[in-house]
């Protein structure tokens, strides 16, 4: 049943695939601008990885000892008994993929792939920060939700915890609000539609197809491993999709017809604009 479930939700994603490919625009119009400051961009990244990496290294300290949200409610109970898989590992390692694998390539490869011809490597350059700036804010807040509220995991309010050992270690048992694969997968996919749309890409519609069915299976499958609630997955597919626009519309906005130029100093690259 789950794995007949699989090959249809695979099956459709191919469908939506060639139904968004036979409706992509035709015209070859160059990408429009995006503002971007190297040195900035740079700088806030560098502080959002720092700060991503040190509260991933820093878990078993910073994460809740015990939970504060230990409740639940019907719709969370209803949802979670219809769509958990007994082989929640299958599920887990699945969503795993996804997260790591599969929505990455699809949604920062594919936007580099189908913007051949239109992007110069510059254009490439300044799309791959904002999917990367929209991950790290996504993951960030992320992390802070899962901090602050110290929501007990659906496995662990249910008496599960021999999942622990195969799924994660007890530092994860109060950090359920909100789903982080539902979250940063969500920020990748809409990043790069958005990106595709505002630059004026022609396969835009593609990345949007692509992308964001693949973000709401991996928030389904966080349930199916009973590592997320039904509220968990909505609040994060709802806070990266928020994110994902945002980046691309703040590089968007005040962004005008003139072009980048690149010139180089010792030890850096510098973008300037010119008309």
């Amino acid at each position: 049943m789950r794995r007949e479930f699989v090959r249809r939700a695979w099956l459709s994603l191919l469908l939506v695939f060639v139904l968004c490919a036979s409706t992509a625009r035709a015209d070859d119009e160059a990408p429009r601008a995006f503002r971007f400051d190297a040195r900035l961009e740079g700088t806030l990244a560098g502080v959002g990885a720092a700060a991503f990496i040190g509260a991933e290294l820093l878990k078993p300290v910073l994460a809740p000892k015990h939970c504060r949200l230990c409740g639940n409610n019907p719709l969370d109970l209803s949802v979670r008994k219809r769509a958990r898989w007994d082989n929640v590992v299958r599920a887990q390692r699945t969503a795993h993929a996804l997260l790591f694998g599969v929505v990455p390539v699809v949604s920062v490869g594919g936007l580099m792939a189908l913007s051949v011809g239109q992007a110069s490597r510059h254009d490439t350059m300044v799309d791959a920060m904002v999917m990367f700036e929209s991950f790290l804010l996504t993951a960030n807040v992320t992390l802070l939700a899962k901090f602050s509220t110290a929501r007990r995991r659906p496995f662990v309010k249910a008496g599960s915890e021999a999942q622990r050992d195969v799924l994660t270690g007890p530092q994860e048992d109060n950090i359920s609000f909100f789903s982080g694969h539902t979250s940063t997968t969500f920020a990748l996919a809409v990043a790069a539609g958005a990106t595709a749309s505002f630059r004026g890409y022609k396969y835009a519609n593609v990345v949007w197809g692509v992308g964001v069915p693949l973000a709401a299976l991996t928030g389904y499958l966080s349930i199916a491993a009973d590592r997320h609630y039904f509220t968990d997955v909505l609040t994060g597919a709802l806070v990266g999709s928020a994110i994902g626009v945002l980046i691309p519309w703040l590089h968007r906005h005040g962004a005008d017809d003139r072009m980048p130029t690149v010139s180089a100093a010792p030890g850096t690259i510098m973008f300037s604009w010119v008309r």
